[in-house]
């Protein structure tokens, strides 16, 4: 491996680390008051100006967002199509999840209130600052380093994709424990391929955005 691709390891490692780490002890003192009430903001544009400012540093460009208009319908077109063909299966599993596994009575359509302050958070503090971070910054520079590609579903899929998953499903866990983040590598997967197949982050961004408001409406719905 070349000086310039250990450098870039080492950047991946040291950047994510530092960020996990500050977002955890953020965590651990929610209690207090200000910290309590800005700690998504903060997160928020710590995942975003940190990578930005270490491709400036680096001369690396940013080349994760959409460049013109027909690339951005493109990725809302693909977000719509995996959303179509996700969805309904995984919520009829997540049914029988809730009814047979948690022991829940029923399901009873939870209400939407404030449902527009729940995207707008769920896009601009959440979805948004972790795409850019692990879609963007990370998958796009470990794919630069690990070479080697297998052409799966109409794209060149290589190791990056499945330890830019893994980092995202481990760094949830680092920050606040729950025994299901396990789960969190299967959706990174598809969002990795939607960055993969679009060139973008704005079709990972949507689908994370809706798979996060959906669940929350959706757990809300069983008793």
């Amino acid at each position: 491996m070349d000086p310039e691709a250990r450098s870039q390891i080492w950047e991946l490692v040291v950047v994510t680390a530092a960020l996990i780490i500050i977002t955890h002890v953020l965590y651990i003192f929610r209690h207090i008051a200000w910290i309590g009430h800005s700690i998504s903001t903060v997160v928020a544009i710590l995942f975003i100006y940190t990578p930005v400012l270490v491709l400036w540093k680096r001369h690396r460009p940013i080349d994760f967002l959409d460049r013109h208009w027909r690339s951005f319908f493109i990725a809302c077109l693909f977000f719509l199509a995996a959303a179509l063909i996700i969805f309904p299966p995984f919520l009829l599993l997540a049914h029988f999840w809730q009814i047979i596994i948690m022991g829940k009575q029923g399901f009873k359509a939870a209400g939407l209130p404030n449902i527009m302050n729940v995207i707008l958070f769920q896009l601009l503090l959440v979805a948004l600052p972790e795409e850019f971070f692990f879609r963007g910054y990370f998958q796009s520079t470990i794919d630069k380093i690990l070479k080697g590609r297998k052409r799966i579903l109409g794209v060149d899929v290589g190791a990056g994709f499945l330890i830019t998953a893994a980092v995202f499903a481990v760094a949830h866990t680092m920050v606040t424990y729950q025994w299901w983040h396990f789960s969190i590598f299967f959706p990174a997967l598809l969002f990795g391929y939607l960055r993969l197949r679009t060139g973008s982050i704005t079709a990972p961004i949507l689908f994370h955005t809706a798979s996060n408001v959906l669940m929350d409406w959706f757990s809300r719905s069983y008793w």
